[in-house]
């Protein structure tokens, strides 16, 4: 084994072991956000006031609740997952951002769905509301997916 070997092994196991720097997004990555969604979201679906804050909140809400939710999102990916790349070449924060931002946020409307329809949610309340709702549960759910990439083992 050379010394260049050896001085590579060093930077590897330092790179996997101390400063658990995040590996390129893979669809593992996609698996995981999915579980941590149906995980975290299956929390709020069932909770009792879900349908009478859904009757109740207006659109203005609503889209507060998307802006609230994509921030959220940024952050979470921020200092989950980008402020253990700094510096290192060609992964700057725009693409390692635009990568998992809207991955997340789409797999959190996709479990809010299946949640809202698999239990039949959508019956108890009108199709506008069921629109609201799958944005409220989409919240919980996309923090959900992202909580992934802190929990997975780099």
């Amino acid at each position: 084994m050379t010394t260049d070997q050896i001085k590579k092994d060093v930077q590897l196991l330092k790179d996997r072991l101390l400063e658990r720097k995040p590996e390129k997004f893979s669809s593992k990555d996609i698996a995981r956000a999915f579980f941590g969604a149906l995980v975290i979201g299956a929390t709020f679906v069932f909770t009792s006031g879900l349908i009478s804050v859904v009757k109740n909140i207006t659109w203005v809400n609503v889209f507060l609740v998307i802006i609230s939710t994509i921030v959220l999102l940024i952050a979470e990916i921020y200092f989950i997952g980008w402020s253990r790349v700094k510096g290192e070449k060609g992964r700057n924060v725009y693409e390692f951002t635009l990568k998992r931002l809207p991955t997340f946020y789409v797999i959190s409307i996709l479990v809010s769905l299946f949640y809202t329809y698999i239990f039949g949610i959508n019956h108890l309340v009108s199709p506008a509301e069921a629109t609201k709702l799958i944005f409220l549960i989409a919240m919980p759910c996309s923090i959900g997916a992202a909580i992934g990439d802190l929990l997975k083992k780099y």
